[in-house]
């Protein structure tokens, strides 16, 4: 039976809402000049506007490709990152490397892929990582995009530059300074927490296996109020599954320690992951 639902899973309706709402209120600070402070609820709303896109770049919210552009136009706008950019440097790029810097593959936003840094026991130190990470990764898909112009991802990324960029001059047309506060600030707080979360996500892995490769944070924090980005080395394992299942698979994996909200793999879940033939997970089971 044909299924005619235009959003995948119905949970994302509240992915939408938090854009709209974010980019709404960015909106209306900056034509009714509110006052500046109006930027610290923003700077949390467009955090999660981050994490809708971050879910939305590896799992479409929409059926529809139009919607999915609009929705990739409207996290653009309100966090500054194209949603190409993001499938390139974050899906195509990071998931696929995962902070191998080596022959065997090299992860542009990897913590070791600078000189004097040493996979995967020696990685850079945070302050200059977090500070180099927004110009690494612009270079980076830039240089990507020069090479595929007729790539569809280019051709994405040109369109989406040209709606933001028509739409941010008029922004500043009407209020220049209500633009730098209210949408060029928060560009730059995620362009440089993205390289912030990344080195923490993954410092101190091994790196050894796909079950030593991330850290995950269970706390209230980064679960129910961060899409269950949390729940990293799920993530890693499975990143086309759904935000929503991230806590069914962490229960699929005993495996992981359950003590306290910072957990790092274990060699048990290697040995369970074995028995099981490697397969603890199956989609059919939602």
């Amino acid at each position: 039976m044909r299924d005619f639902r235009i959003i995948r899973y119905p949970i994302d309706i509240i992915s939408v809402l938090l854009v709209l709402c974010a980019l709404s209120i960015q909106l209306s600070a900056l034509i009714y000049k509110w006052p500046w402070y109006t930027l610290i609820p923003i700077l949390f709303l467009v955090r999660g506007v981050d994490l809708v896109e971050h879910n939305h770049a590896h799992l479409t919210v929409f059926r529809s490709g139009g919607l999915n552009s609009l929705l990739g136009w409207m996290c653009h706008l309100s966090n500054g990152v194209p949603l190409d950019v993001y499938r390139i440097h974050h899906v195509a790029n990071h998931h696929r490397y995962n902070n191998r810097f080596t022959t065997s593959g090299r992860d542009w936003s990897s913590i070791f892929g600078f000189r004097r840094a040493h996979f995967p026991n020696m990685p850079i130190g945070k302050s200059y990582y977090v500070a180099s990470f927004p110009f690494i990764a612009i270079c980076e898909c830039s240089l990507w995009f020069l090479r595929a112009p007729k790539s569809r991802a280019t051709r994405g990324f040109i369109v989406s530059m040209f709606v933001t960029g028509v739409t941010c001059g008029l922004l500043v047309w009407l209020n220049l300074l209500g633009f730098l506060i209210f949408f060029l600030i928060p560009w730059l707080v995620v362009a440089f927490g993205m390289g912030s979360n990344n080195y923490d996500q993954h410092e101190g892995c091994n790196v050894t296996d796909s079950y030593d490769s991330a850290n995950n944070y269970l706390s209230f924090f980064y679960t129910v109020l961060s899409f269950n980005v949390g729940y990293h080395l799920e993530h890693h394992l499975k990143p086309n599954l759904h935000w929503s299942l991230l806590p069914h698979f962490h229960r699929a994996i005993k495996g992981i320690s359950s003590a306290g909200d910072y957990l790092r793999p274990r060699q048990t879940i290697r040995s369970k992951a074995a028995s099981s033939g490697g397969r603890l997970w199956n989609n059919s089971s939602f």
